[in-house]
């Protein structure tokens, strides 16, 4: 590729080679280029060209990583570019049942996010800043991963609610 097309680009070469490294590892991980292709509109030599670091002006279009990723189950490209971007990519968890339990639901979120406000209260309480043994000894990570935990999953069962409401009515059969 020439200097000048690489000019162009945004990011540095390194993370496009990451993301042809991530097709490569999709591709592999759905059984090869055949199973890749079974599953999505394009062709063969197409899947080929988007994991191959010599061709490094294509790659997969997202329909096509969607299609593929869905039919893995394991959204290998899509968690890549998160963190290429400094993300994480967190799944949402399964909603229990149409009708969530939303005072447990609620119930956890305010008593996880307690426990790191207690947590994060203690250790600013003993010197005016949080140091990184506190944060250890205190599990203050620990404690917002719990709370964030909780947190999607209300999320999720929102969601869930929002969407119940945009199905179809069923309709009465009529005689």
């Amino acid at each position: 590729m020439s200097g000048a097309a690489q000019g162009l680009r945004f990011h540095p070469a390194h993370l496009y080679a990451a993301l042809k490294s991530a097709t490569r590892g999709l591709i592999r991980a759905t059984g090869g280029l055949e199973n890749a292709r079974a599953v999505t509109r394009v062709s063969v030599p197409h899947i080929a060209r988007y994991g191959d670091v010599k061709d490094m002006t294509a790659f997969m279009p997202i329909d096509v990583v969607l299609d593929i990723e869905a039919a893995l189950g394991e959204p290998i490209i899509t968690r890549e570019l998160a963190r290429l971007q400094g993300h994480v990519l967190l799944s949402l968890p399964a909603v229990q049942g149409d009708d969530g339990p939303w005072g447990k639901e609620i119930g956890e979120i305010a008593r996880e996010c307690g426990d790191v406000l207690s947590a994060a209260g203690t250790a600013f309480a003993q010197g005016g800043v949080i140091t990184a043994d506190e944060i250890r000894t205190l599990n203050i990570v620990g404690q917002v991963n719990e709370a964030i935990e909780a947190l999607v999953a209300f999320r999720a069962a929102c969601e869930q609610e929002l969407t119940k409401n945009d199905r179809p009515p069923v309709r009465e059969p009529q005689s």
